[in-house]
């Protein structure tokens, strides 16, 4: 595997890259976006690139030198992964939802010796932000006193959980949720997914490959089969089917979530029907005959509206506002 093996983060390969050509690496990086969209891939190739033994010319991993091998069979003796679960601290293994301090110890002991077959020692934090007050103090510590033979790649969804004088001494790296097109492209590649399926999957995966794959682990076609096909008997003039429709989606976050990516497809799918009147450009194209029929239906403002509400629900969710009270509000202001 290589940097041209991995889909999306153009920019970013782009600008690490260029820092292999000019020899400049940083000693330490942040790597921020939404989750499973690549970060830690990301920062294993570019590890892999700063080792290998072909890299001068290439600014890449060659992928076949012994050291390009052990990083990617996660064998190699200098590079070190830190997480919160299950860490492996003094010899043993320890569970614990934080990144403990002892952790954070033994990474500063190590990063005193010299690499024993790296260029540069790599440490990986995957979720830095679960870093409690003493392991983020002792990781300070290591940051404002960087070796020239080690370097941090810390890792994260939530960098505004991170101090900000650990912040700032990394270089940032903010990663854009990745398109639908680059999601299915992936689906389709390496999970040998038919082509429809990956389109759904990937406009409900809000940019995440790995939420893309957790989808097809469940029954998501079925769900939202059975959303819309209630979503089309609901009627305004009829309170009693839009609190239904509402209690549909459920009180767990990550269902909500789900049922809200599905609505925003429809109604996506809905504007994109009004204007251009073809059904080769819908995600749910199996709903053609619903989708006709709510875009002759709504004006475009309507359809916009409708949209609008459903991400002011998404918002008000995350805030952990009353969950019935949003969904049945967001069902009686949906133009059906």
């Amino acid at each position: 595997m290589s940097f041209s093996d991995i889909y999306g983060h153009k920019k970013k390969i782009e600008i690490l890259q260029k820092t292999l050509a000019q020899k400049r690496t940083a000693h330490a990086y942040l790597f921020s976006g939404i989750p499973a969209i690549g970060k830690r891939t990301l920062a294993l190739e570019f590890i892999k690139a700063i080792n290998c033994e072909k890299a001068e010319s290439l600014h890449d991993s060659c992928g076949e030198c012994a050291s390009c091998r052990k990083i990617q069979h996660l064998s190699h003796p200098d590079i070190f992964f830190v997480e919160a679960g299950h860490q492996f601290i003094k010899d043993e293994f320890v569970e614990s939802q934080f990144i403990r301090i002892d952790s954070i110890r033994q990474l500063q002991e190590w990063a005193k010796c010299k690499p024993l077959e790296a260029k540069r020692r790599a440490f990986i934090i995957d979720d830095a932000d679960k870093m409690n007050e003493e392991s983020a103090n002792a990781l300070l510590r290591i940051l404002e006193e960087p070796s020239l033979s080690n370097i941090f790649i810390l890792v994260t969804a939530r960098p505004y959980s991170l101090r900000q004088t650990i912040i700032s001494r990394c270089q940032h790296m903010r990663f854009n949720p990745l398109n639908s097109e680059t999601v299915a492209k992936f689906l389709v590649s390496e999970k040998e997914m038919d082509n429809e399926r990956a389109l759904l999957l990937a406009a409900l995966s809000g940019g995440s490959i790995g939420n893309a794959i957790e989808l097809n682990k469940e029954d998501v076609v079925t769900y939202r089969t059975e959303l819309l096909n209630l979503l089309s008997r609901t009627s305004r003039k009829d309170p009693f089917s839009l609190i239904n429709f509402a209690s549909f989606l459920g009180q767990k976050k990550k269902d909500i979530s789900q049922g809200l990516n599905i609505l925003n497809t429809f109604f996506r799918d809905v504007l994109v029907f009004k204007e251009v009147g073809k059904d080769k450009m819908l995600i749910n194209s199996d709903n053609a005959t619903f989708i006709s029929t709510c875009a002759a239906r709504l004006t475009g403002e309507q359809i916009l509206q409708n949209i609008a509400q459903i991400e002011k629900a998404r918002n008000m969710i995350e805030q952990n506002i009353n969950k019935s009270l949003t969904l049945e509000t967001m069902a009686f202001k949906l133009s059906i």
